[in-house]
């Protein structure tokens, strides 16, 4: 027997494997899920939009990046789900308080790493991605940001909009989201606002996005 400095402790045991169950066993429980439910609840987040938001931008995620990992489909739902905790603080600059707070918030089951993930996620969903730009690096997080912006902006007027209506298709780096033809008269500032999307990323140089 050797002495050591560090301990590994028996929770974090329990923690990974109930963690990988769920990935494997639809009944199985992931503690993380329960967090996200209590933080919604302690910052008075509005259920039903993060429901909305959380909803499309799976629904685009697994056309744009199909390969991704069942944590990293979980890891885009907590991030719909909590993405305006920060409305708690000020609706004036949300995302930049809601990126806080999940970075130092004490969550059950997280580890530090994947809620400053969470966080990055939720800094991005509006604005400007140069504050990103090492973040982006990772192509994961790219693409998962990429479906949560989009989701926001759809669902800005908080209000349901027919998800199957839309269309996302990838071919390598770009990609192009189809829209109904009643959009443009239904929903003006969402089409503008896709637009300027369009045009941010095509500024950063990482994705080219058209709209159809």
């Amino acid at each position: 027997l050797q002495p050591a400095r560090g301990a590994l402790r028996q929770g974090v045991i329990f923690d990974l494997d109930e963690r990988s169950s769920a990935g494997s066993t639809a009944r199985a429980h992931d503690i993380r899920n329960a967090s996200v439910k209590e933080l919604q609840q302690r910052f008075l987040v509005d259920a039903a939009q993060a429901e909305r938001v959380t909803r499309i931008a799976t629904r685009l995620y697994a056309a744009a990046w199909p390969e991704a990992s069942a944590e990293a489909r979980r890891e885009l739902r907590w991030a719909g789900a909590l993405h305006e905790i920060g409305m708690m603080v000020s609706h004036h600059d949300h995302h930049r308080h809601s990126a806080y707070l999940l970075a130092h918030v004490d969550a059950a089951g997280f580890s530090q790493n994947q809620l400053k993930r969470l966080g990055d996620l939720a800094l991005g969903q509006r604005g400007s991605l140069r504050k990103l730009d090492v973040q982006l690096k990772d192509e994961t997080l790219l693409w998962q940001l990429l479906c949560l912006r989009l989701a926001v902006i759809v669902k800005h007027g908080r209000n349901a909009v027919n998800v199957k209506a839309l269309r996302l298709a990838r071919q390598g780096r770009k990609l192009v989201l189809s829209l109904p033809p009643s959009w443009a008269t239904e929903q003006p500032r969402a089409v503008f606002q896709l637009q300027e999307e369009a045009q941010a990323w095509a500024k950063s140089g990482l994705i080219e996005l058209v709209l159809a």
